[in-house]
């Protein structure tokens, strides 16, 4: 097609815009053709309305008009503005040319012989022209109330500012004009440990909230002391309740070839934990695993090396029952008690337990290490799906066990033989990732009782007694018997 027949959108030739915006002055002179009294009135559904009617007969498809009256805006020398409106009108849905007018057709549409509408710039988006109707994002200026903005067309403005409220507020942070004083960062600082000690926020919110990150970065030492100290009293207060019997710690041993499903189903039982109870996730690294841990209440280990930790460390970790302070490279951890503990491994726990360090220097029996565990599983792909073997752990008769020991050169191992007494007892074969997260939440849920986990077992009762009393069967306490009969 050559330019002599190409087809163009408009006058200008290109698309007409999705929105638009629009600003002028409440007085009658700048509303040519328009009822003065409404103008002078400054009524501004009246207006919205008019102008919507004017839109409509020119060919126009309004999907959305908002409309606000700024009378309380200042220059830059204090002295007050006229009075005026703020208009943002979106045109017919999607990217289709019908419906749409051309800004300067609608400048002669609603009588304005100057160019009053404005198309979006370049990437514009009409929640930002949307934020102006109330100065959202603009904290220096007269903030309008959301009620002031009438609705003629489309979603409720007091739905799109909720919707974007959090959004522009952190815009707004930075719209500021005039800096912020480091007597206010100071006193945002103290506040914001306060609520770090209260447990209202983690690391994560920072990181999330544009404002309390600002306020982080200029209050970080003190910020950072508060989440020290507040992971101290919480890994305090769950040792005593592990001590106490409250609960005792889970231990999953979940192993398996590269992509058969073991770091898939770690992964689930942690983020379901995660949503129903809010329980945080620590992710160990492979080497010096415990460094970064703050008495998360789970403690995943993903594909770690055996030189994640000390023996001495890994057995006190692994202790459903007792919580003692683990080792770590620049300051040792406090008394740790995490309620879960996930490990994801190619190897058993015998083979992995053999090369940790410290374990070749000590007496200690690789049964140490496999009493400690909870649940073995073993995770294999049938039909590309993957499905899991679960085990429970206990003592069995005793059995030899051959490992092979690389030599120095890396080609020559030998074989080493040992005895041992604990192993898998009672197993589950060819669950599906559904029925083996059920199984760990179960396990969960009985080991900590105080948490408040609803089990499968438990949706199941609960599910079968509502089902019963819609029926119109309730179980009720047996009645007591009186003298001279039956109550």
């Amino acid at each position: 097609m050559n330019a002599a027949t190409k087809k163009t959108s408009g006058p200008s030739g290109r698309k007409p815009p999705a929105y638009v915006t629009f600003t002028q002055q409440l007085k009658p002179e700048f509303w040519p053709g328009w009822d003065v009294a409404l103008i002078l009135l400054g009524d501004v559904r009246a207006i919205g309305e008019e102008a919507l009617r004017r839109y409509e007969a020119a060919g126009g498809d309004c999907q959305g008009l908002w409309i606000v009256k700024h009378g309380k805006d200042v220059l830059a020398d204090g002295c007050p503005k006229d009075d005026h409106v703020h208009g943002v009108l979106q045109q017919s849905a999607g990217r289709k040319v019908e419906g749409k007018l051309q800004c300067a057709a609608m400048d002669q549409v609603f009588g304005w012989d100057k160019s009053v509408v404005k198309g979006p710039p370049r990437g514009g988006r009409i929640e930002n022209a949307q934020a102006y109707l109330i100065h959202a994002k603009d904290p220096d200026k007269y903030q309008y109330g959301v009620e002031e903005v009438v609705t003629l067309r489309g979603k409720a403005y007091a739905e799109i500012e909720a919707e974007h409220r959090d959004a522009w507020a952190r815009r707004a942070v930075i719209g500021r004009k005039a800096a912020i004083p480091m007597k206010e960062w100071a006193e945002l600082g103290d506040a914001l440990v306060q609520k770090v000690l209260d447990g209202e926020v983690d690391e994560l919110d920072l990181l999330r909230d544009k404002t309390l990150m600002d306020v982080y970065t200029r209050n970080e030492t003190k910020v950072n002391l508060a989440f020290k100290v507040r992971a101290k009293r919480d890994m305090m207060l769950e040792v005593e309740k592990l001590r106490a019997g409250v609960f005792q710690k889970t231990v999953i041993w979940a192993m398996g070839a590269s992509d058969q499903g073991k770091s898939y189903l770690v992964e689930s039982v942690a983020a379901e934990l995660s949503a129903r109870l809010g329980w945080a996730v620590f992710r160990a690294t492979a080497k010096n695993g415990p460094d970064a841990y703050n008495g998360e209440p789970i403690f995943m280990m993903n594909e770690p090396s055996s030189r994640v930790m000390e023996w001495s460390d890994f057995l006190q970790l692994l202790d459903p029952r007792q919580g003692g302070p683990i080792s770590a490279r620049y300051y040792n951890k406090p008394d740790a008690a995490p309620r879960l503990i996930l490990i994801a491994v190619a190897v058993d726990p015998v083979e992995f337990g053999f090369f940790i360090p410290g374990k070749r220097s000590t007496d200690d029996s690789l049964d140490q290490l496999v009493r400690r565990i909870t649940l073995m599983i073993e995770a294999r792909k049938i039909d590309g799906e993957p499905h899991y073997s679960i085990s429970n752990v206990g003592e069995v008769a005793p059995y030899q066990r051959c490992i092979r020991v690389p030599g120095r050169d890396g080609t020559v191992s030998r074989p080493e033989w040992m005895m041992l007494g604990y192993d898998k007892t009672e197993t589950e074969v060819e669950l599906t990732h559904a029925e083996a997260l059920d199984t760990v939440l179960d396990v969960v849920a009985v080991r900590s009782p105080d948490a408040g986990l609803v089990t499968s077992a438990q949706r199941h009762l609960d599910d079968s007694t509502a089902a019963l009393a819609a029926r119109g069967i309730v179980f009720n306490e047996p009645p007591m018997l009186v003298a001279g009969g039956a109550a």
